[in-house]
């Protein structure tokens, strides 16, 4: 068990150090994601300002002028459990790292999740192998690794400029062993809530996007 422990442990640090998450910085408000790293590849998508999108670690800091991204194709994570994403390149001076814009400490942004024990409550249980919980309510479920959860969300309370956000129960249904240690960061007029969440094994990264006027994106996702 110890050794199961050890592991699940290093195989999670090894997951955060290599898949991180990022916006882009660029005057122009976009960036072009290209098919091979250069200039003169092709261009297979566009990413917009305070799009959040993961990125690969290790080749930004071995100076590259390219790295590697991965966008999501649904704003809000709600398709699918396996990775649905646009995988190309980005300039590295495109590339601004959610954790190095400045953490938001200011009185006009609140998030909170109302949490509670899990409740299965009569919703249907899809398994793998007949023994691996897969869906719950038909939907995926994110923070556990193949066992019952333990925490689920009860709804969620966001507040920008004294406005409330609703947010709606099928963007909360599918997360669970969620907690309220999370971090804020700002960019402009957008904030972003950042967080990773398991029962010890199954690991994801979550993230909110916000402006006043509402939610912009859910990512969801674990990768790499």
């Amino acid at each position: 068990m110890k050794y199961l422990f050890t592991l699940i442990l290093v195989l999670f640090v090894a997951f955060l150090t290599r898949a991180q998450v990022a916006i882009i910085n660029d005057k122009d408000g976009f960036t072009n994601v290209r098919k091979e790293p250069n200039a003169q590849s092709s261009i297979i998508h566009k990413i917009t300002n305070n799009k959040v999108f993961w990125y690969d670690l290790e080749q930004a800091q071995d100076g590259s002028d390219w790295v590697k991204v991965y966008i999501p194709t649904d704003a809000f994570s709600l398709k699918t459990r396996e990775n649905d994403y646009i995988e190309g390149f980005i300039h590295t001076s495109r590339l601004q790292p959610l954790e190095q814009i400045k953490s938001y400490k200011g009185s006009d942004f609140s998030f909170k999740y109302v949490i509670e024990p899990f409740k299965l409550g009569g919703r249907s249980v899809e398994k793998q192998d007949g023994k691996w919980v897969k869906a719950i309510g038909g939907r995926n479920v994110w923070g556990t690794d193949g066992n019952f959860p333990k925490i689920q969300v009860k709804g969620i309370q966001v507040n920008v400029a004294g406005k409330a956000i609703p947010i709606g129960k099928a963007l909360y249904a599918d997360i669970y062993e969620c907690t309220n240690d999370f971090k804020v960061y700002k960019s402009a007029d957008t904030y972003f809530v950042y967080q990773w969440n398991s029962d010890g094994a199954g690991a994801y990264q979550v993230v909110w996007v916000f402006t006043k006027a509402g939610l912009k994106q859910r990512f969801v996702g674990s990768m790499i």
